[in-house]
Order: C-alpha cells, then sequence, then structure tokens
C-alpha cells in the first residue's frame, strides 16, 4: 500500500538504494532476494512511497549484508520515526518542502560543512542579523509570517544545541561576507561578536576564514552544504530561493568533498581568523 513519501521514508530509501547498488544487484535481482514478487516494490521503498515494517530489518540487514550496528541503528530510528509528524509542521505555511526535507537531514547528519559566499548558515546566526536577511531576502506575504519563520529557526538552533551527540559545523567564511553589513551596524558587529563567541568556546564549531588575498579559489562555482551521517555516505546540499538539490552519487560527493579541502587549505587557520574575526569586530564598534 502506497505510503506518504516523508522525508525520512525518503532517507531509508536511499539508504537502501545505496546497499543495492554496492552489491552490483538490479532492482529485480534485490526484490528476488528480499522476496518481493515484483522489482516494483523495491522501486517503491527506494523512492519512499511503501514502508519498511520494523520486522523487516533483520532481513534486510541479512540480505543486503549490513553489518556496521551504526548503520543498523541509523536504519531502526529512520523506520521507528518514519510516519511520525515532525515538529516544524507546527509552521505550515513558512516550512514546506524542500525545506522540511532539509530539517529532517541535518538533524540525523553527524557533521556539517558549510561555504556560503553570500549569507551566514542559519545555525551561525544571531537573531537580529536572521530577522535582517530574512526580511531582505524573501517575499512575505505578512509580518506574522516573518515573525513564524524566526520562530521556527530559533527552535531549529535550540533543538540541535540540545541534541546529542551534537552536531559537529565546519565553516569557511570569506572576507567579504564577513564586511557586508546586514542590518544595523549595532547588527552587524553582533553577529561578528557572536561567531567568535562559538570560536572560542564550541569544541563542535570550527570557523576558517578565507580572506581576501586568498584570490582565485575552489569555492567560487557556489554556496554548498556537505552533511555526513552514522552511515558513513555523506550528502551534498546546494540551496536556491524556492529549492534544494540533495546530491548523493559518491563521485559528486567525492568532488565537493575535495572542494570543501581545498577551501579549508586556503583559508586562515582558526587563530589567525579568530584574529581577523576581532579586527573586524573593532572596525564596526
Amino acid at each position: 500500500m502506497p505510503v506518504e513519501p516523508t522525508p525520512r521514508r525518503r532517507r531509508l530509501g536511499t539508504e537502501v538504494r545505496r546497499a543495492r547498488e554496492a552489491l552490483g544487484w538490479t532492482q529485480e535481482e534485490a526484490a528476488e532476494r528480499l522476496g518481493y514478487r515484483s522489482l516494483s516494490t523495491v522501486s517503491k521503498i527506494e523512492n519512499g512511497t511503501q514502508g519498511v515494517k520494523y520486522q523487516q530489518l533483520p532481513h534486510f540487514f541479512e540480505v543486503l549484508r549490513i553489518d556496521d550496528q551504526a548503520v543498523r541503528e541509523h536504519w531502526r530510528e529512520l523506520v521507528r520515526k518514519a510516519g511520525e509528524p515532525d515538529w516544524w509542521q507546527r509552521f505550515e505555511g513558512v516550512v514546506n518542502d524542500p525545506l522540511g526535507d532539509y530539517l529532517s537531514e541535518i538533524e540525523q547528519a553527524n557533521s556539517l560543512f558549510v561555504w556560503n559566499p553570500v549569507v551566514l548558515h542559519a545555525l551561525l546566526q544571531t537573531e537580529a542579523y536572521e530577522r535582517a536577511v530574512i526580511e531582505g531576502s524573501r517575499a512575505w506575504k505578512t509580518a506574522e509570517d516573518i515573525d513564524r519563520f524566526v520562530a521556527m529557526r530559533r527552535e531549529h538552533r535550540q533543538n540541535m544545541l540540545d541534541r546529542t551527540p551534537r552536531l559537529k559545523i565546519w565553516a569557511v567564511l570569506p572576507e567579504g561576507l564577513l564586511r557586508q553589513q546586514v542590518g544595523s551596524r549595532d547588527t552587524a558587529r553582533g553577529q561578528i561578536e557572536h561567531l567568535i563567541r562559538l570560536a572560542r568556546t564550541d569544541a563542535n564549531i570550527t570557523i576558517q576564514v578565507l580572506p581576501f588575498r586568498a584570490g582565485a579559489h575552489a569555492g567560487m562555482d557556489g554556496a554548498f552544504m556537505l552533511m555526513s551521517f552514522a552511515t558513513g555516505r555523506d550528502t551534498v546540499v546546494i540551496e536556491a530561493i524556492r529549492a534544494l538539490l540533495h546530491l548523493n552519487e559518491p563521485d559528486t560527493v567525492d568532488v565537493y568533498r575535495t572542494t570543501a579541502d581545498h577551501l579549508k587549505s586556503d583559508a586562515l587557520g582558526q587563530k589567525a581568523s579568530l584574529s581577523l574575526l576581532n579586527t573586524i569586530a573593532k572596525e564596526l564598534a
């Protein structure tokens, strides 16, 4: 029976597909080994339009050779919560797919690499900076919509702070982004001071600054996020105004992983980055 393709069902479907492809099986071969009469069943599972029962998982683990305990637990968690309503559904009208998919994925991720030459990632923003970004960059019908979106983002940040284990974030921030005055001068300075506090006190957050003098660099093709999961597989997320592109193919992910490594190498070290952040904060004082 078809089911709603929730973000968790789609995530499990991706994991099933990757496991099948790692074994070199077609969907028809996987269906036969799993005991299904038709390859369409496997296709629906991989698309997230057919669920997997918790009691079926041991069979899936055996057939698809899922031996890693962390991966098994990740699959169990996806199945346990496949049909549960997500907390952001309370914000209907300001949170729709694909944003809902992103919120689901990042809450399951172990680590996140961020490169964005235009705006700071939401998990690094102050609320004043965030409100200035939202008011300036999106078309809203009412002030209430803005307030609800800000409230949703606030709850998301708090959820990530309260999560165990914490999400590890590595952000490379271009100097031009840090010098762009978003909101008032006080808002801009407050945001830089917030980054300084995070860099100094939060062991789960690494901040590097890519200085102007770096010149041409690996990130000039545009913004991206690289998420890592307990399964050992990474996902690249590319964000646009009304769309989020999720890239899972290993060769594609490798290109972005290499790009992230080059950006880390081209950026200032953490100590020098902190010094530059302090300089920018003083200039805004």
